[in-house]
């Protein structure tokens, strides 16, 4: 009998590792989640990410002190399974693959019949700057995974702001535009990947803010004598005073008018680039931001 040569017995080898190498366990299944179809069932849903696998195998923990036992197996591609639950108990599932070479990891854990965190309470809105609201409450919840700010304006739906770490009681929103009036409200956030819902909403709370105003200063100099009133009202000095200032709402159209006395003449109006339209006497702009503007009068 011929003996194999050592390159047929070196093939067979590689051969062999190869198979060994492609022999491997399914991939976990993923996305976990549990539905209620009523007190005493729950359907069991996920995500098959293996094209190798036998099958599924479901196993379930009852909270307190229980270990996890196997609930029932389904086959391949198969991804739901309906179990029967006490609606008094508290459970944990989770999902394994399995073939002929062994078991996958287990699939993210889902709570059945935990209750969500409780809602917070004394929530609190209030105006701490001029455009900045500090929200405050109180955490009542456990296990929560944070806290959603939400806000709306009026007409619009609610939108949450922000998410805060599990045990804050307080955020500030300074987000805010002038004369605009704001509901908040809070909510406790559970953990989705373990099938953990969030609480309900807090109680509203509202908050409205100034209206915004920019400053308007006039600067009067000079040798000669004059006042400088505004329209809308709000500047008109000269004589005893030669520094005022006023405030306007955001973007309004000031007209300023220079009235010399009888000895008097307008030298001119300083920072021109205020002025974009007027006559000699008279310098109209939109008062956008904060303004300073000098106005001199030279003797006749």
């Amino acid at each position: 009998m011929k003996r194999p040569s050592i390159l047929a017995m070196s093939a067979l080898v590689c051969l062999a590792t190869v198979s060994a190498s492609l022999a491997d366990e399914p991939d976990r299944p993923t996305t976990l989640r549990s539905d209620k179809i009523s007190d005493s069932q729950v359907r069991l849903t996920w995500r098959d990410q293996s094209n190798d696998e036998d099958g599924f195998e479901i196993f379930r923990l009852r909270q307190p002190g229980d270990d996890f036992q196997s609930r029932g197996t389904v086959g391949p591609n198969v991804e739901q399974f309906i179990d029967t639950v006490d609606p008094d108990d508290i459970y944990i599932y989770h999902v394994v693959a399995f073939n002929e070479d062994g078991d996958s990891d287990d699939s993210n854990e889902c709570f059945v019949n935990r209750r969500a965190p409780l809602r917070p309470i004394d929530v609190e809105a209030r105006l701490i700057a001029l455009y900045v609201a500090r929200i405050s409450w109180f955490d009542r919840a456990s296990g929560e995974s944070g806290f959603a700010i939400q806000r709306k304006q009026e007409g619009q739906q609610w939108k949450t702001i922000d998410i805060v770490d599990a045990n804050e009681e307080v955020y500030e929103d300074d987000t805010l535009d002038f004369a605009t009036t704001y509901t908040y409200r809070v909510k406790a956030l559970g953990q989705p990947n373990r099938c953990i819902r969030d609480s309900r909403p807090s109680e509203e709370r509202l908050i409205t803010t100034k209206g915004g105003v920019r400053v308007l200063t006039v600067d009067i100099g000079g040798r000669g004598r004059g006042r400088v009133r505004s329209e809308p009202e709000g500047i008109n000095c000269g004589t005893q005073q030669n520094i005022c200032t006023a405030e306007f709402p955001v973007n309004t159209d000031v007209t300023l008018f220079a009235d010399p006395g009888d000895d008097s003449a307008l030298g001119r109006w300083i920072g021109p680039e205020h002025c974009e339209d007027g006559e000699r006497l008279r310098c109209k702009f939109n008062l956008g931001v904060d303004k300073t503007i000098g106005v001199n009068f030279q003797r006749d």
